[in-house]
């Protein structure tokens, strides 16, 4: 679904606010005299009808004296994109991330962001363009690239992680563990997306990683349990990573993505200690697409050998 416009602004030498803009066919108003904002709605029959009635508004306020000041969409986007990261986490600061980008210079950020919006747009049609450019000039716009890890749109999310798996980059893992340790909020405003395929593209775990990893397993989030036992399981071969994630077999019954990741670490490691849990996962009905039933088969197999 497509995310409302911004609302143009507009401001008075005496100190009011105007702010309009056209939904669907619904033109918004919001006013502001004396500290106190009134809301107001005009709706019409066609969008096109809206459209004429905003631009009727806006001439008739600019004749009254009002100046426009409405940002630039991109501006716009990219102050979205911080504030998500600061309702999000906190202790994450993400206004580095914008001084960064912008030390580039506004014409580099302001691509950059159509970019990221060419992924939410579909167009042009081919999403390609839009990540051979963002890596032809990684070093300005990765800061972009690491806040839109935050971007309300669920493929813009997937194409970003593809991004950074792609990118390798060491010194993102920052930020890659602030979305597992503080993810969005599930509530269905904006997309969820753990960049799982980002966070295996750095390799193996170092230990202040892997501990972060530990403490996630615990989480009430199923989201955030599902990633950290995804990565663990994938470097599995390694004991110490390999303990933390058979430490929590029995919490692990509790959700699909969990179980896929003792799976996966039977498959790459091949420890006896999963048999048990295997022979469990063929036994639930929870399990039995005809697809997984010949994988978890396949692993038990694996593990008969040994």
């Amino acid at each position: 679904m497509a995310r409302p416009p911004p609302f143009r602004r507009f401001t008075h030498p005496d100190g009011r606010q105007w702010e309009i803009r056209l939904v669907g066919s619904v033109v918004e108003l919001r006013i502001t005299s004396d500290g106190e904002t009134v809301s107001r709605q005009r709706k019409f029959d066609a969008p096109v009808l809206g459209a004429n009635d905003l631009d009727a508004s806006v001439r008739e306020q600019l004749a009254e004296g009002f100046t426009e000041h409405t940002p630039p969409d991109w501006k716009r986007r990219l102050d979205e994109l911080v504030t998500f990261w600061e309702a999000d986490d906190a202790g994450f600061d993400a206004d580095v991330l914008r001084a960064q980008l912008i030390e580039g210079g506004e014409p580099l950020a302001k691509e950059a962001i159509e970019k990221l919006t060419w992924w939410e747009t579909g167009q042009p049609r081919d999403p390609n363009l839009s990540r051979a450019w963002l890596r032809e000039h990684v070093d300005g716009v990765l800061p972009v690239v690491l806040l839109a890890l935050r971007y309300p749109d669920a493929q813009v999310l997937l194409h970003v992680d593809a991004l950074l798996a792609e990118l390798k980059e060491p010194g993102v893992i920052e930020c890659l563990l602030s979305i597992v340790e503080h993810p969005t909020p599930n509530d269905g405003d904006r997309p969820a997306y753990m960049p799982l395929a980002a966070l295996l593209a750095l390799g193996k775990p170092d230990e202040d990683t892997a501990g972060r990893l530990a403490h996630a397993l615990d989480s009430d989030d199923f989201r955030v349990r599902d990633v950290a036992a995804a990565v663990l399981a994938e470097f599995s071969e390694d004991d110490g990573l390999f303990n933390i994630l058979y430490r929590r077999r029995t919490v692990a019954r509790e959700s699909d993505g969990m179980c896929w990741a003792m799976l996966r670490a039977a498959e790459v490691r091949r420890p006896t200690e999963l048999r048990d849990f295997l022979k469990w996962m063929q036994k639930s009905p929870r399990f039995r697409t005809p697809g997984y039933a010949e994988r978890i088969g396949n692993a038990m197999a694996k593990l008969k050998n040994r």
